[in-house]
């Protein structure tokens, strides 16, 4: 049975759950007097019940957000991939988060996970592989899937992280237009956001209850924490150019999410651009390789 697996580089320390869709449990720095957690404390009954949604970062494959009734058309192609949901007809956020990934190389800064997918649903073969890349100052992660079939394959993708959040933090990054979507958050008009430029110089996160996709991220934001004095820097590389932002009232965690394509992308692609709406075509052999780092900064002596 897999179990959790560690890595450590000097006070930094992150674990992954190969087993729970690939998650990241825990990326903290562990000094004499305290932790520090990056990304969202996870209660350990839910490593226990293998709850995805509730860990502190997850990739999205092969799609990331919505999918319309689970269905689009690709080359004349039909697809069909029903909702596990009950409560929604849309599917989400692809099911790599769902599925147990396999260990290729575990050493104390460095992991290899591997997911290998045969059709059936989605009728496309791939090969996914997240390479977790850790030192005492920089969490990197490498998220590359392959075509392994013999025909071109839609594609989407990108990573859920969750940030601690209270009254203090606060959000920076520079973003163009915002999807604005219906109450099955399904998007329906693309338009200037008010925040936009509020959040090139930094937005109090608690103050905005946001569930929004942005296009022309700067593939750059910066979370900060003023009353622990201490920052974090995400970055990450096209096909990354969507950065969605959910903050829900009263949650002591946000996200920001680098996307390579916005919810129902897949229809959304016959009457709006790539750089409206993302998606990839992956021709058989080839490989889309991407990159997301975290770059903590504490800005005290501790």
């Amino acid at each position: 049975m897999q179990q959790c697996l560690e890595l450590k580089a000097g006070n930094a320390r992150l674990v992954v759950a190969p087993h729970i869709g690939g998650a990241i449990v825990a990326y903290k720095h562990v000094l004499t007097d305290r932790e520090y957690h990056w990304l969202r404390p996870v209660d350990p009954v839910h490593v226990q019940n293998r709850n995805v949604s509730e860990m502190a970062s997850f990739p999205l494959v092969p799609w990331a957000g919505r999918l319309r009734d689970g269905r689009f058309v690709y080359e004349g192609r039909h697809i069909h991939y029903l909702s596990r949901k009950k409560e929604s007809p849309h599917s989400i956020h692809g099911f790599l988060r769902n599925r147990e990934w396999q260990v290729m190389t575990h050493t104390d800064t460095r992991l290899v996970i591997e997911y290998v997918h045969a059709p059936d649903d989605w009728p496309f073969a791939f090969r996914a592989q997240q390479v977790f890349e850790l030192d005492e100052n920089k969490l990197t992660v490498y998220l590359d899937i392959s075509n392994t079939g013999q025909q071109s394959m839609p594609l989407g993708m990108g990573h859920h992280p969750y940030f601690p959040k209270n009254e203090h933090t606060r959000l920076t990054a520079q973003v163009g237009k915002a999807w604005y979507a219906d109450q099955e958050v399904m998007p329906i008009r693309l338009d200037e956001h008010p925040l936009a430029r509020e959040m090139a110089q930094g937005i109090d996160v608690a103050r905005h209850a946001l569930d929004t996709p942005f296009i022309d991220w700067a593939h750059e934001a910066q979370i900060s924490w003023p009353d622990e004095q201490r920052k974090l820097v995400m970055t990450a590389d096209t096909p990354f150019d969507f950065l969605i932002v959910y903050s829900p009232e009263g949650a002591p965690w946000f996200c920001a999410e680098p996307f390579g394509n916005v919810t129902d992308c897949f229809n959304m692609r016959h009457t709006h651009s790539a750089r409206e709406v993302g998606g990839l075509d992956v021709l058989p052999g080839q490989t889309v390789n991407t990159r997301f780092s975290l770059t903590p900064v504490l800005c005290k002596d501790n």
